[in-house]
């Protein structure tokens, strides 16, 4: 499973990248709600290489720590590159759309992987 989420997260990485050095028509559309896509990716590909948990449980984990972070965007505001990648700047209630699409993505990704047999199987055990 481990190799799993980190290809996962691989892949969570390359599109964050790209959505980076995207410069053409949608920039903010692309920038605001693709990048929290791949940023809800690599939160579950994370959890999903420390947790042993079964992909519904690393969802909601996954789910409750984007949710969480845009709700203090209520209260805060990332100033600077880095702040902005990791906690965001403003609220935007559609992040929460990108959010479940990241995470059935990546869900999605993980049964595929399970179902494929990459050497590990959906864990069972509970979390």
């Amino acid at each position: 499973m481990k190799r799993r989420m980190m290809w996962l997260a691989a892949a969570a990485l390359a599109i964050g990248a790209a959505v980076l050095v995207y410069r053409g028509p949608l920039r903010g559309v692309i920038r605001g709600h693709v990048g929290d896509v791949a940023a809800t990716m690599l939160v579950y590909a994370v959890i999903g290489m420390l947790w042993q948990a079964r992909p519904a449980v690393r969802a909601v984990a996954a789910l409750a720590i984007a949710t969480l972070i845009e709700c203090g965007q209520t209260v805060w505001r990332g100033e600077g590159m880095m702040a902005e990648l990791t906690i965001g700047s403003t609220f935007d209630g559609w992040d929460f759309v990108a959010y479940i699409a990241g995470v059935g993505i990546a869900v999605l990704w993980d049964r595929a992987g399970a179902r494929a047999g990459d050497g590990a199987v959906a864990s069972p055990q509970r979390a």
